[in-house]
């Protein structure tokens, strides 16, 4: 019950709110792809509604077209589907190397956001790009207009 209760209070990534809405103003298609149950998400929510608006799809890890887990890239695939896009046109970020190794392998485009306690060398093999957090991420590679750097913090 109180792994429950934590979820509702769940914080947003440092970023994430304005990155989410940099890509919403860019017209850019936006999925989340988690492996959390659908109960959970719900409760993350809560505490972020706005952000959560911006999304198109929600796929979880137990929706039932998500046949595997991660590192199996059913989940991206799904999302992809979902959005109507080939999944080489999806860029996805991911802050684990189970999800990063689902993402690569549904042949997505991936930027990592490693957790501070992982060893980034982890990620070389699974990753286009690998940055230290939300706020360096540059969409100018990716064709994206938006600059995190030129947001304010």
């Amino acid at each position: 019950v109180r792994l429950n209760g934590l979820c509702a209070e769940v914080k947003a990534c440092p970023g994430a709110p304005e990155l989410v809405e940099g890509l919403r103003k860019a017209r850019v298609p936006m999925a989340i792809a988690t492996s959390s149950r659908a109960a959970s998400v719900q409760k993350k929510r809560c505490k972020h509604e706005k952000m959560f608006q911006s999304f198109q799809e929600i796929v979880t890890g137990d929706d039932p077209n998500v046949k595997n887990g991660k590192p199996a890239p059913d989940i991206y695939l799904e999302a992809a589907k979902r959005l109507g896009v080939h999944p080489s046109e999806c860029l996805v970020f991911e802050d684990a190397l189970t999800g990063a190794q689902s993402g690569k392998s549904a042949g997505c485009r991936l930027v990592a956001v490693p957790d501070s306690r992982m060893e980034k060398q982890s990620f070389l093999s699974v990753s286009d790009e690998i940055i230290e957090d939300l706020w360096q991420f540059s969409g100018k590679r990716w064709g994206i207009p938006l600059e995190m750097k030129e947001l304010n913090r």
